[in-house]
């Protein structure tokens, strides 16, 4: 279907689809390349119809065992010893509270759990948990990446192109956002998470390898009333910056705290359940943090963020960009970084400060984000 690929981890993904007057390849430049408009295309149309990512590349685990919910309750910084069909998005975090990983955990029974990490972070992750899983605790874990393909089906019709592609219920009520079921597409049972990292309604489908071409082509006969097409890893990259997701290593790393990247929404520190880390973000909880998350836009259309950009507060040095590239729905550069001060960094000191990018050695004005530029209240999400 004219993808042009790219590599990750030995894994072959399409980076994006040609269209009619491209040409079947990367052609770099200092400016924009020569697949942005195009990239920009597909973004428009998981914004305004359903787009399916090929994301078999994730990382996949089951953890099983009598003390697979202790186990993944310690390494886990957000609580995960949920109802069965329940997903969490968590961190795993190390003594100094610092984010080893982030991932998605689903219940699938009692004593079984469904890992997804990032393709890149395959051996990192499963050594991390395997090292730091307390001794004598009854828990295997084993790593399923080749056996199960990934076909994500996201954008607001996808709830119409699952609705044709299978007879289970996949109703705003009867399948809820951050829970996991089993269903049927083309014979083939499946787990879908409802879960995204584009910022829309959508599902990961997650299946046996030999099944993914079946489930494939169902899916695709059953959008073309809804206009589904494939879309590649160039469009999930804008799509997951206008909703200010966070990318594991660079956005957040072992150095950054949830706190400092405004993820202490998915900590449990509420509660008395004990994990690693915790000690370590309790003693930060009410001390001044150094260095705070924050997104910027910049208006101008000759700026080309990539990341690294160093980042000016009231002319003076404040931070670098962890991440950037260009948001085709609001129709601006997006980056993100941290925002330093050795003396601290308050809510007031973000807000008031005037804010710069530098780009190529050339100066350009940006406006702070502090909430997700696309869909804040995520409302799409949960639609």
């Amino acid at each position: 279907q004219h993808a042009v690929f790219g590599s990750k981890l030995g894994w072959e993904r399409p980076n994006w689809f040609t269209r009619a007057g491209d040409e079947q390849h990367d052609i770099y430049s200092m400016g924009r390349q020569n697949w942005f408009r195009t990239v920009g295309a597909e973004h428009k149309h998981v914004r305004e119809h359903a787009g399916i990512f090929d994301q078999t590349s994730f990382s996949k685990y089951v953890v099983r065992g009598k003390g697979a919910a202790e186990a993944l309750s310690w390494l886990c910084a957000n609580r995960i010893a949920r109802d069965v069909g329940k997903l969490t998005y968590t961190q795993l975090l190390n003594s100094r509270g610092g984010i080893e990983a982030d991932l998605t955990v689903s219940r699938l029974s009692e004593n079984e759990f469904y890992i997804v990490t990032g393709t890149g972070f395959r051996t990192h992750d499963l050594g991390w948990m395997k090292d730091n899983v307390p001794k004598a605790t009854d828990v295997v874990f084993e790593d399923v990446t080749e056996s199960y393909a990934t076909l994500s089906l996201m954008g607001p019709k996808a709830r119409d192109v699952l609705a044709k592609a299978t007879q289970d219920d996949v109703s705003n009520a009867g399948f809820p956002f951050g829970h996991v079921r089993e269903i049927t597409i083309a014979r083939h049972r499946l787990w879908a998470l409802r879960v995204t990292y584009v910022g829309e309604l959508g599902w990961e489908l997650h299946m046996p390898m030999t099944a993914a071409v079946d489930v494939y082509d169902r899916l695709m006969s059953a959008g073309i009333t809804t206009q589904v097409q494939p879309v590649g890893y160039r469009a999930l990259e804008s799509l997951r910056l206008e909703k200010g997701y966070r990318a594991w290593g660079s956005d957040i790393t072992p150095n950054d705290t949830p706190l400092e990247a405004g993820l202490g929404w998915a900590v449990k520190l509420k509660g008395n359940e004990n994990f690693l880390g915790r000690d370590a973000l309790q003693q930060k909880q009410g001390q001044s943090l150094k260095k705070r998350f924050a997104g910027f836009m910049v208006d101008d259309p000759d700026a080309v963020l990539v990341g690294r950009e160093t980042i000016l507060r009231n002319g003076a040095f404040a931070g670098y960009l962890t991440s950037g590239g260009f948001g085709y729905t609001i129709g601006k550069s997006i980056g993100y970084g941290y925002v330093r001060n050795e003396t601290g960094v308050s809510d007031a000191d973000l807000v008031e400060g005037h804010y710069e990018l530098v780009i190529a050695n050339e100066t350009y004005p940006a406006k702070l984000a502090l909430d997700a530029p696309y869909d804040p209240k995520n409302l799409r999400v949960k639609a």
